[in-house]
């Protein structure tokens, strides 16, 4: 299938404290930012990879946000994808997307919980999360994805990750970046090892677990992957345009988004840029299978 012109959906109008007001995916949803994970559409597609997804399959994405990843799955493999989140902001706007870029019939979308998911058991031949399972209660949700899978399907999920030994200085720096995401969204953040994604996994009763760790993305490749999903470049050039000027605009509007952003500056230059850091954090691809 084709990729259609993508071009932001259209938002709701918001008046500064109705922006203020906003959970911290919901307004990242209203600035039109695609997507959060660290290994982009790059990883998207090699965990789809190690997933065995292909065009008869059924998906489901547990925090899905706008519905970016859903859509270029279904776009470039041709799978079934359905997308659930919290954040009703971002469900409007998936669907708005997979309605322009012609794929609705394939990309649903639905405000859903991931520790009770809407769905009977053995519905799915994949769940996946990006950038989602390290806020959640990793037992709880881990048992649920199980829950919804058929049997010899996978779990997949792009999370970071930090070494499990590291030095007393890296450790509370981290922990510092960590506290500052925490507050940022309002939601719990810790990066476990990945030693300790292969553990919570496991205890799911998934079987075949594997974790790659990976290193962040080469960008000039990720632009790539980007254009090709955004419709060219042109298009892809109008899409960054909308979200960066709007994020210039309520910070000069307002402190207390001027504050969020600081925050957030501050947490992925330790996290991914700081060298002292940097070298001990990355993100897993990690899989694992449903038993018969």
């Amino acid at each position: 299938m084709q990729a259609q012109r993508d071009i932001t959906p259209r938002k709701p109008k918001l008046s500064v404290k109705e922006v203020e007001a906003l959970g911290y995916y919901d307004f990242m949803s209203y600035l039109g930012v695609p997507y959060y994970h660290v290994g982009g559409l790059t990883s998207t597609k090699k965990l789809a990879e190690l997933c065995r997804i292909d065009s008869t399959k059924k998906i489901l994405m547990v925090g899905c946000g706008t519905g970016f990843s859903a859509c270029y799955l279904t776009r470039k493999i041709g799978c079934e994808v359905i997308g659930i989140d919290i954040a009703e902001l971002s469900i409007e706007e998936a669907k708005e997307r997979a309605k322009k870029q012609g794929v609705s019939d394939k990309a649903k979308f639905r405000v859903g919980n991931a520790y009770a998911l809407p769905f009977e058991p053995g519905t799915f031949d994949a769940v996946i999360t990006e950038f989602v399972s390290q806020f959640l209660d990793r037992k709880r949700a881990f048992k649920e994805f199980a829950r919804v899978l058929k049997p010899r399907a996978y779990v997949g999920i792009n999370e970071m990750y930090r070494e499990k030994e590291i030095p007393a200085k890296a450790t509370e720096e981290i922990a510092q970046a960590e506290k500052k995401l925490e507050k940022i969204t309002g939601l719990p953040f810790s990066l476990p090892s990945p030693e300790e994604w292969k553990e919570e996994l496991e205890r799911a009763g998934l079987k075949d677990v594997n974790v790659r760790m990976c290193k962040p993305i080469q960008y000039l490749q990720e632009t790539k992957y980007m254009a090709e999903a955004m419709g060219g470049t042109w298009s892809f050039v109008k899409f960054l345009i909308g979200p960066i000027l709007k994020m210039v605009k309520y910070s000069l509007l307002s402190r207390k988004i001027r504050y969020r952003f600081k925050r957030l500056a501050e947490s992925k230059k330790i996290l991914l840029r700081k060298k002292s850091t940097s070298k001990y954090v990355g993100y897993v691809l990690a899989t694992g299978r449903k038993d018969l």
